[in-house]
């Protein structure tokens, strides 16, 4: 049976180890992504159609580029984080849509070219099919669950607020038929 000792020496050797490892992994390459600078840029490349006439406006090429989450870490899309900041990613990103765009393509085939080379991350919304669907309706159902939770507690609270004021009903009056009877009289009197 291992000591305390030995227990907090071979959790800080632990400790030590995993830390140079962390170092180690970021004196190399970092992930892409990682910077502002394009490191890790993957060209986005199809030969031109034959006969290629274009296809898309610049107009619709600008909403492509929309569609296309930059992969720096500003988290924007392609044509905002072009326009807007000094990124590694988006001018070279912009020139492989409009290259692609003067190849003949549409708008859907670019961005399934950039999906192929990307993966899905590289869209700024997943596609609304399979489990991505949880993405989409679950903000709504949590939403909507909590406004039916919270209906339901006023709804509570309003009747413990009846219950209580039910409970706190007046005193009982011992009084016989005929005593009452005078006192309502003498109420009717009164009002007159």
């Amino acid at each position: 049976m291992a000591t305390r000792r030995q227990f907090v020496i071979t959790l800080g050797g632990a400790v030590v180890a995993m830390g140079a490892r962390a170092a180690r992994g970021q004196q190399g390459a970092e992930a892409p992504g990682a910077t502002m600078e394009g490191d890790g840029y993957i060209p986005v490349r199809r030969l031109p159609r034959p006969a290629a006439a274009k296809r898309i406006t610049a107009l619709e090429r600008d909403a492509v580029e929309r569609m296309l989450s930059c992969p720096c870490p500003c988290t924007l899309d392609v044509f905002t984080c072009r326009t807007s900041m000094p990124c590694g990613f988006s001018p070279r990103l912009h020139a492989d849509v409009v290259q692609l765009a003067n190849g003949g393509y549409s708008g859907d085939e670019i961005l399934a070219a950039f999906e192929q080379a990307y993966g899905e991350k590289i869209l700024m919304a997943p596609h609304k099919q399979g489990f991505n669907w949880v993405g989409w309706i679950a903000p709504f159902a949590a939403v909507g669950g909590g406004a039916l939770a919270v209906g339901a507690l006023i709804r509570q609270w309003g009747r413990r607020a009846a219950e209580r004021r039910m409970a706190a009903s007046p005193v009982p009056i011992d009084a016989s038929d005929d005593e009452m009877a005078r006192l309502e009289a003498a109420i009717r009197n009164d009002d007159s």
